[in-house]
């Protein structure tokens, strides 16, 4: 079994999973990192190839994820929903076509980061990195689907509950720093 892979697609959905909200250039970084990776894996044999080719991708969402913020914000969560949907569905043992349910996921993030970018990113980013890791630990400890299932579910709220509360400490100290000036003036 090679343990690579899953390591690495372990790592990546915990930073995902508790700040990818927090460090949104890396969350564009490694939601196009995933999607292409998931993608090539289509296309190509498993191996350095894919993972190279995906890297460049991901540096050059991160870049974009820099200067175009907002812009950045509605593609991440189109990636993020397009690289968790499969994730999910196959957690729950449903196999439909990779394609329809990309398309499908990546309109669900669209939506997401559209009706509250903040908070639509921190779900995005949560769902993503819940499912990529979940799905990782099962590839890894050969966990069957609902205890893979269940692992997701509680990685999810614990993600939501760490972004959501780092989300307030930000928005909490911005505030303080805006009463404080305005106070001063």
């Amino acid at each position: 079994m090679d343990t690579f892979s899953p390591v690495l697609m372990l790592l990546i959905g915990l930073v995902l999973l508790f700040s990818g909200r927090r460090i949104f250039w890396l969350a564009a970084a490694l939601a196009a990192f995933l999607f292409t990776y998931q993608l090539l894996q289509n296309f190509l044999e498993p191996g350095w190839t894919g993972i190279v080719i995906a890297a460049v991708i991901g540096l050059i969402f991160s870049g974009l994820a820099i200067s175009f913020i907002k812009t950045a914000g509605f593609i991440v969560g189109a990636l993020a929903g397009a690289a968790a949907l499969p994730y999910l569905l196959g957690l729950f043992g449903i196999d439909l076509s990779w394609w329809i349910l990309t398309l499908v996921g990546a309109v669900l993030g669209i939506i997401a980061v559209s009706l509250a970018f903040d908070w639509g990113l921190l779900v995005m980013t949560a769902w993503l990195g819940a499912n990529v890791a979940a799905g990782a630990a099962g590839e890894l400890f050969s966990l069957s689907g609902a205890i893979s299932s269940g692992l997701f579910l509680i990685l999810m709220v614990l993600g939501i509950m760490v972004q959501a509360g780092l989300l307030k400490k930000k928005q909490v100290g911005k505030s303080g720093l805006a009463t404080i000036t305005h106070l001063c003036y």
